[in-house]
């Protein structure tokens, strides 16, 4: 017993279990303890489907020297075990146009196939589909299970044959890139799904791209993934609610062409509850399928609007801008003239944290008392007193954690109110056509979204801050992270680390305790 509580005997749980399905006395399994202890006996890992999933978990986090160091170290399975017992998420790269048969397989590779492996029956959920890019090595790749080059934009590739069946195809695909007849891809577009009520994403599709696309070929990306969903997935996982991207300008005008076409039916069933609020704008797509836009994307683009010289026109012609916010931002008890200049000039205009700490101190404002001011000054702080109550109403909703779902709805009803008024008076002085309508189509997703929740099934919870296509940038997060050092990649890097970061999101599906371990380590080094 002593060498048992000093000693780190190798998967004692596995040699008890041996021993006592053995019929094994008490002496026999002591005595292999004793030979484990001296290396003598190895009992083998018990291979139940915890065991490998955690040993996956370490494989994809870790690579193989972690897996071979806790295999040694803490008995794991190996991974020659684990690729005897269990089948990786394999994404299928588009080589050439968009394939509705590369769609299906993701679908059923990505989304059904751990769904049915959780053996817990999930419920119907929506189902928001996003679609953003992420930055490739500009080079070519060869994928064997078609014999076939991948990496070249998927909009020009059709010019050429992909497939290697000579020398001569090789060489004919090199002259096409050098005459600039076909391109190599510089990003990959991914489209992935997001179910309201879940964590994670699951990517169902990745383009690699030369960024000479225009709004035809996002529509053909939106027509045929909606299609191909509504076919053979929204039976099983559910209907889609929404589409949500960053706000690129070819995405933006074939979204508003796709899904604001048609005036939604008196035959729906929101249509009484969204009918009723006044001013909402209720034409969608088919299937009642609404256009969404970021939110931190929102949040960044007004700031920019802020710092920008011509910044933004309020009440009474009053023009808020760098010049007034930085004489009036120094007069707050908290700011200095070093943190002023930071908030309005920033190194990174893109950076969100940045743009979120402008919007809190303009929202200061409404709490600050200047005592007696002249008539002009008066007029400034009317106005960015306006601008606080407006900004407020939109970022609240999304950083104020103990606000009820009734509140972040108002809230977002406040700006939509106060946004629309001003940019009746203003026009494009108070903000861009872009901008307007993006945010306004914003909070107009979310209403759709939570009336349709309450359709769906009023006792499931909704969170606001799942709108928007937030859990995309993360898997982009992640596939820098898998790469070590090194977080560029080519396309077919990138659809191998997609196929990890889907093991892993399978992983906390199928084991939830895992999900809340990852959850408290993340929360451990924030604190640190």
């Amino acid at each position: 017993m002593d060498a048992v509580a000093e000693m780190n005997i190798p998967r004692l749980q596995q040699l008890v279990s041996v021993g006592l399905r053995r019929g094994s006395s008490p002496t026999v399994i002591v005595r292999m303890m004793q030979s484990a202890l001296e290396g003598v006996y190895r009992p083998r890992p018990v291979l139940d489907s915890r065991t490998l999933d955690i040993a996956l978990m370490v494989y994809r986090l870790g690579g193989r020297k972690l897996l071979y160091a806790v295999n040694h170290g803490l008995g794991l399975p190996s991974l020659r075990t684990l690729r005897n017992h269990m089948s990786f998420t394999k994404i299928m790269p588009t080589v050439g146009t968009i394939s509705i048969e590369d769609i299906i397989h993701n679908i059923c590779e990505v989304v059904l196939k751990p769904r049915d492996a959780a053996f817990v029956r999930q419920p119907l959920r929506g189902v928001s589909l996003l679609i953003d890019e992420v930055a490739l090595e500009e080079r070519t790749c060869h994928f064997r299970h078609n014999n076939s080059v991948g990496g070249l934009c998927w909009r020009h590739s059709p010019k050429v044959d992909l497939q290697l069946k000579t020398y001569a195809d090789a060489l004919k695909i090199a002259e096409k890139i050098k005459l600039e007849e076909v391109h190599l891809g510089k990003e990959m577009t991914v489209v992935s799904v997001s179910c309201f009520g879940e964590s994670g994403t699951y990517p169902i599709l990745a383009l690699p791209t030369c960024k000479h696309v225009g709004p035809e070929e996002s529509s053909t990306i939106y027509e045929t993934v909606t299609s191909t969903w509504l076919e053979y997935a929204a039976a099983h996982v559910g209907m889609i609610w929404s589409w949500a991207t960053d706000g690129e300008s070819s995405r933006r005008k074939a979204g508003y062409e796709q899904f604001t076409r048609e005036k939604l039916p008196r035959t729906s069933p929101i249509y009484g509850t969204v009918a009723s609020m006044a001013g909402l704008n209720i034409f969608t797509g088919i299937h009642s399928i609404t256009l969404d836009f970021d939110y931190k994307h929102i949040f960044k683009r007004l700031c920019t609007l802020l710092r920008s010289a011509a910044g933004m026109a309020l009440c009474n012609g009053r023009i808020i801008n760098p010049a007034v916010l930085t004489r009036f931002l120094a007069r707050l008890p908290e700011q200095t003239d070093d943190s002023v200049r930071k908030l309005l000039f920033p190194d990174d205009p893109q950076d969100v944290p940045r743009a979120v700490e402008l919007m809190e101190a303009i929202i200061e404002f409404l709490a600050c008392d200047f005592g007696p001011v002249d008539a002009d000054t008066s007029a400034d702080l009317d106005s960015i007193r306006l601008l606080a109550v407006m900004l407020k109403s939109i970022l609240a909703p999304f950083i104020t954690p103990d606000m009820s779902l009734t509140e972040q709805m108002t809230h977002l009803s406040t700006y939509a109110h106060i946004a629309f008024t001003l940019f009746r008076m203003n026009r494009l002085t108070f903000m861009s056509n872009q901008l307007y309508g993006d945010s306004q189509s914003m909070i107009k997703n979310a209403f759709f979204c939570l009336a349709k929740q309450q359709k769906l099934d009023p006792t499931q919870r909704f969170f606001l801050f799942q709108i928007g296509d937030d859990p995309l940038e993360k898997l982009f997060g992640k596939l820098r992270m898998l790469g070590g050092h090194n977080s560029a990649m080519s396309y077919a890097q990138a659809i191998e680390r997609l196929g990890h970061a889907c093991d892993l999101q399978s992983v906390y599906l199928r084991q939830p305790d895992l999900t809340k371990a990852r959850t408290d380590q993340h929360e451990a080094f924030r604190r640190c």
